[in-house]
Parts: C-alpha cells; sequence; structure tokens
C-alpha cells in the first residue's frame, strides 16, 4: 500500500513513463538479476502507475531500503543528493539499490557489463557506501533521493529542471517518508528547500537546523567536484560528527 501511494505521488510530475525501461536500462537489469529482492519487487509495484507519455527528460528513481515503509522499530534517514543528471528514466540515485547486495569490484562489474556502456563508476560508488557506513546509516532504514529532478514539460536539456515542481515533489516525499533525519548532501538540495540557505556557514556550525518540521545535517557532496571543494575534508568531518550524534542519540520509534 505504501509503495502505491509513493507511485502515486510521483506520477503526477511525469518523470518516470515506464516505457523507457528498455532492457538494458539499470532497473531491467537489476530485476533480472536480483528478481527476489525488495525494491526488485517493489519496483514492479511502483512503475505500474507511470504509464503515460514521455514529455519531459526522465531522472534517477529514489531508493529505499527494505525495511523503510514497513512498521518496523528503528530510526528512519533520508539522505537527499545532488540533482538528476540522468539521461532518461531508467536509473537509480547512486546506485543504491547495489549497496546492500554487491561488496566487490567483480561484483559490480558484472552488473554493469549488461547496461551496454564501458563507463564504470565503482570507486565513486564504493566511496559513496563507505561513507554511509561511516555515517552509521542502516540501509535497512535508509531512503535516498535526488534534489532537483523534473524537468520542465518539453525540455530534454541537461539541468533544464522545473525549480518549483522539484520543490513540490522533494518535499511531498519528505512529508510522505517521515524520516527521523534528513541529511542534505551539498548546496544543490539545501537551496531547494531553504530559501536564501548558505551551505558553508550552516554545514560550519555543525548544528541540524529544521526542514519541514524535521531535523535536517548538510554535509558536503562526497565524490565528484565535491571533493575538491575548498574545505571538504574539515566539513566532511564536523557533518559526520553531527550525523552520527543525531543516530546514536534517538531512540528508534515504535
Amino acid at each position: 500500500m505504501q509503495i502505491e501511494k509513493l507511485a502515486q505521488l510521483f506520477a503526477k510530475s511525469g518523470t518516470y513513463p515506464v516505457s523507457c525501461y528498455e532492457n538494458n536500462s539499470p532497473v531491467r537489469v537489476f530485476q533480472k538479476m536480483f528478481p527476489d529482492d525488495h525494491y526488485s519487487r517493489d519496483l514492479e509495484t511502483f512503475l505500474q502507475f507511470q504509464d503515460y507519455t514521455p514529455e519531459q527528460r526522465g531522472a534517477d528513481l529514489p531508493w529505499w531500503g527494505k525495511k523503510f515503509f514497513t512498521q518496523q522499530k528503528g530510526f528512519r534517514t533520508m539522505v537527499v543528493a545532488q540533482d538528476s543528471l540522468a539521461t532518461d528514466a531508467g536509473s537509480i540515485v547512486l546506485y543504491a539499490h547495489l549497496m546492500p547486495i554487491l561488496s566487490s569490484k567483480t561484483e559490480y562489474k558484472e552488473y554493469t557489463d549488461q547496461l551496454g556502456s564501458s563507463r564504470s563508476f565503482f570507486n565513486s560508488w564504493n566511496i559513496v557506501k563507505e561513507q554511509l557506513s561511516d555515517w552509521n546509516m542502516d540501509l535497512d532504514l535508509l531512503y535516498i533521493t535526488d534534489a532537483q529532478k523534473v524537468y520542465r514539460k518539453g525540455s530534454w536539456k541537461d539541468r533544464d529542471f522545473d525549480s518549483e515542481k522539484s520543490k513540490e515533489l522533494l518535499e511531498a516525499e519528505i512529508k510522505f517518508c517521515d524520516p527521523d533525519l534528513i541529511v542534505l548532501l551539498g548546496a544543490s538540495p539545501l537551496h531547494l528547500l531553504v530559501e536564501n540557505g548558505k551551505y558553508a556557514s550552516i554545514v560550519d556550525q555543525g548544528k541540524p537546523i529544521d526542514v519541514q518540521g524535521k531535523r535536517c545535517v548538510v554535509a558536503p557532496f562526497f565524490i565528484g567536484n565535491g571533493r575538491v571543494q575548498r574545505g571538504f575534508k574539515n566539513r566532511l568531518k564536523i557533518s559526520t560528527d553531527v550525523i552520527r550524534s543525531e543516530i546514536s542519540s534517538h531512540n528508534p520509534r515504535v
């Protein structure tokens, strides 16, 4: 039932037309390799509600742990990554669907070899996986999504986002997912959600902020250009300390 409601929420944005999910897309390859995984099964339900004609560029799908939308007791975290730059529907944010399953470069390559592309992002993917672990996040109770992911109607141009629609969708995700903690990676999700939010000063203060009534930590985006930004190492340490503290000091909800 929860997955159906989530699917209906996303269907309003038109970013995941099921007709774009071809056999060699990251979604379909994953489903063939791991048909019993919770995400493989959940996506079949999710995509049933995405039956519409593509009208704009697609985006990365969100990913959720196997216990996130259950009644399981535990501390739930939502991570908001950077803006979606997927060329079309069919990919998953940060390839998070592989994190609970794959543990080596060889296993990762077995998956990516079937995608029809010679490009491999194992090193970046592994950095993400290790960072989430370093933050003591429970993958089973984690939800990961991109910030801006709704493109303007009729546009397939890179970064041609409809910022207002993207903001509305992300705020709706937060309300629906009801996490105990939100982690915003970099300035992009912060600027989308918090008007006049000053990334550097918020991170350097080392304190949670309020986003839609939820405790939220702003952290550096730790792959790509994020690693070469001024003060990256120190800011990652500051945010890591805050995230660990938030996770360890809260009693799991029932």
